[in-house]
């Protein structure tokens, strides 16, 4: 396993499960998504600029398309829109990379601990991106926005996670990447690593 500071092995010592965001944190998605966004958008005839995707990391799909109906003044065909954007994301998925030094940790622990996916993204989305990074072994339960729970920062996919695994959620660990996503296990009781910096929170 690569190195990780002393805070995060203590962590995982003491964790019963390890609940994981996908986007950012398992796997680098944010530029195949952000392609796939500006060419859904585009065919609607409207344009995504690359700093205001980057500004609206971790929202859902239809959060996403209600900004940038809000950006525009005008109503979007959501489900139009979406179908395309996984049309085209689906095209990138098998050149998508997990980022390693996390998947290390779900390979290394994951006889010793139950492993779950907590994602704001769409099931369709998620299941083409664990499947692309060749990772949809290690987790045996997967929550996404299908499940219809409020999204993060609120704490609800990790609670479904947690029940769903059949553990307490004082004693899962949580992998996150953004703000939104520290708020939303932080709320549910858990400890979370930042992936960014590696610290526990």
């Amino acid at each position: 396993m690569s190195y990780f500071p002393p805070e995060v092995h203590h962590a995982l010592s003491g964790a019963c499960a390890l609940i994981f965001d996908l986007d950012g944190t398992l796997v680098d998605t944010r530029d195949a998504h952000e392609r796939s966004w500006r060419k859904a958008f585009s065919a609607v005839g409207l344009y995504m600029s690359t700093s205001w995707y980057r500004q609206r990391t971790g929202l859902t799909a239809n959060q996403l398309i209600g900004d940038m109906g809000a950006a525009y003044g005008k109503s979007i065909d959501a489900t139009a829109v979406k179908t395309m954007e996984l049309r085209y994301f689906l095209e990138e998925a098998r050149k998508l990379l997990p980022i390693e030094s996390v998947i290390s940790i779900a390979e290394e622990f994951r006889d010793a601990s139950h492993m779950a996916v907590a994602s704001n993204g769409d099931a369709s989305s998620v299941n083409a991106t664990l499947a692309g990074a060749g990772i949809s072994h290690l987790f045996s339960v997967i929550v996404t926005a299908d499940d219809g729970l409020r999204p993060k920062p609120f704490p609800d996919a990790f609670l479904q996670a947690a029940e769903w695994l059949g553990v307490k959620r004082d004693c899962c660990l949580a992998f996150e990447d953004t703000g939104g996503g520290i708020a939303a296990a932080q709320a549910a009781g858990m400890k979370v690593v930042d992936v960014r910096t590696w610290e526990v929170f």
